[in-house]
């Protein structure tokens, strides 16, 4: 029988898989597609640099570690495309792989972080409605510095990508302030380009 403290140094490693899945997006400045845990580290520090940016009080250290946990199940089910119309699917093949990925630790390790990742989904706190936010904000930046590379591959549209990412507005104002009217001269551009 393992110990809870070998269990979770097998889960340590069982975690860099999410290094191997792949999502949709580029990260700014590389001509690749970006991975789960890069996205993971990326939208978790995110959680701790924007805070002061956020419409009410939220405790970055916990968002950050909501994000953190929140793609760990891709590890066996993979990533779901954010306009996908399979996102109800995609939330019970996550909740599946994450019980398979949690049931080798101890009882109070597994549910520890499967409260993380059930909080993100439920999206019901304040620390959950700020990291859902910023979950929907990194990759519209990254769409945005590959001019839409990944919205004109997948055929989205601005009413899309408002409706996913409206939240921005609701948590952090000031960066849907800025954001925006980005979106709505770049989806302008796609339409006057083609």
């Amino acid at each position: 029988m393992k110990t809870p403290a070998s269990a979770l140094m097998d889960f340590l490693l069982n975690l860099d898989a999410l290094k191997a899945v792949e999502r949709r997006t580029l990260p700014s400045g590389l001509a690749r597609l970006e991975n789960s845990a890069e996205h993971s580290w990326h939208v978790a520090l995110s959680a701790l640099l924007f805070a002061r940016e956020c419409a009410f009080a939220v405790d970055a250290s916990h968002a950050a570690l909501l994000l953190l946990m929140h793609d760990v199940p891709e590890i066996g089910c993979g990533d779901t495309f954010a306009y996908s119309a399979d996102a109800e699917a995609a939330s019970m093949r996550e909740r599946a792989a994450l019980e398979v990925l949690l049931a080798p630790l101890a009882p109070r390790d597994a549910s520890g972080l499967r409260a993380l990742w059930e909080e993100f989904a439920a999206n019901a706190t304040p620390e959950a409605r700020y990291a859902n936010a910023l979950d929907r904000l990194l990759p519209v930046l990254h769409n945005l510095s590959h001019d839409g590379l990944s919205w004109r591959q997948h055929g989205v549209r601005l009413e899309q990508v408002i409706a996913r990412v409206g939240c921005v507005g609701e948590v952090l104002p000031g960066v849907w302030a800025l954001l925006r009217p980005r979106l709505e001269a770049h989806f302008a551009g796609v339409t006057h380009a083609h």
